[in-house]
């Protein structure tokens, strides 16, 4: 299957404005089913991957013509009599969802509320796909709700941008039938090497083989819980992390004019560079957790040191006051290791 790549440049302005307009794109508000009510930062949580994974095998059972019917919203107007510009075909009566129009009767011959050509001349080109083909467009078709979702729930602007492109990602992926790939001035995988697994396990031989088994067992189990947990760690916004940094300098209320200004230069640096590997983050290990039409890959796979040292220190803190806290939970020999042996 061919890639479509769509370039991560700057990202329209309007995607931090709570009336974003999406129409643009072709899609029509009015003919996406809205999800349960969904929180952006929770659909990563196994229930909510297991309702989407449910869901997807759902909209996979449809008959074709139903799905080319859910399709026909993202593909645009193939009518050759006027060489339409229509993006993708608008439900004529937006109170009702393409489910209930089509319990009354068929779409198939529904005219487009913008163009005014069928709904068949939107899906023309799919008529021949096979049937894996239009299944993996229907799995593109839930993940692109679920974003749609998360543009309009989220309220941080840096997290907003990313479902944004994301969104604009997939959508075009389906209206060229390709599969959706994120490159542009992000980079390709892996983006340091070593990578932060590789890293961790030399660290760990070098620093411990010479010692006695039963230690150099335990920091190796250390180590693979410290992998594990690093791969399914939520970070914090370059918006949080910027609060927090400027938060420490108060408090430590140690500094003068011009070690404020050096301060606030490092720290602009800092946000600057945390943004891009956040940005990575989110593309390529966090979103595809709950949207599985874009390829994920473990964050300790495609970072390295620079990525671990601007997360250490915050994650190490969380990790060891979760454990604190969690410790009644843990079984009895982990809980030693964990909470006397890890690295403080």
């Amino acid at each position: 299957m061919a890639s479509n790549v769509l370039n991560f440049h700057h990202i329209n302005n309007a995607s931090n404005n709570k009336n974003t307009n999406l129409t643009f794109t072709g899609v029509d508000p009015a003919n996406i089913k809205k999800p349960p009510l969904i929180i952006p930062s929770e659909l990563s949580r196994p229930t909510n991957i297991q309702r989407i994974t449910q869901k997807k095998a759902q909209v996979k059972a449809y008959p074709k013509n139903i799905k080319l019917e859910k399709l026909a919203v993202y593909s645009s107007c193939k009518a050759a009599v006027d060489a339409c510009s229509c993006s993708g075909w608008k439900n004529p009566n937006p109170t009702k969802s393409i489910e209930q129009q089509q319990q009354q009767h068929g779409l198939w011959t529904t005219e487009c509320r913008t163009c005014k050509h069928l709904l068949s001349d939107h899906v023309s080109h799919l008529q021949e796909e096979t049937e894996e083909q239009m299944n993996f467009l229907m799995s593109m078709v839930v993940d692109i709700e679920n974003l749609f979702m998360c543009v309009h729930k989220e309220t941080d602007s840096d997290n907003k941008q990313v479902y944004f492109y994301l969104f604009k990602l997939l959508r075009k992926s389906i209206h060229q039938i390709t599969k959706p790939t994120v490159e542009g001035p992000l980079g390709k995988p892996p983006f340091e090497n070593p990578n932060i697994e590789m890293a961790v396990k030399s660290f760990v031989a070098y620093k411990f083989t010479n010692e006695n088994p039963v230690e150099c067992q335990i920091m190796n189990e250390l180590a693979r819980i410290f992998v594990r947990c690093l791969n399914h760690w939520k970070l914090e916004t370059p918006t949080a992390r910027k609060q927090r940094l400027e938060t420490v300098s108060l408090l430590n209320n140690k500094v003068n004019i011009l070690d404020n200004e050096l301060f606030e230069s490092n720290t602009n640096a800092d946000i600057s560079s945390y943004k891009v590997d956040y940005t990575r983050w989110l593309c390529f290990s966090h979103v595809p957790l709950f949207c599985d039409s874009l390829q994920k890959y473990d964050v300790t796979s495609i970072f390295g040191k620079k990525f671990l040292r601007s997360v250490f220190c915050l994650m190490k803190q969380q990790l060891l006051d979760k454990f604190s806290a969690e410790k009644e939970k843990l079984p009895a020999d982990t809980r030693i290791k964990v909470l006397e042996h890890f690295p403080r």
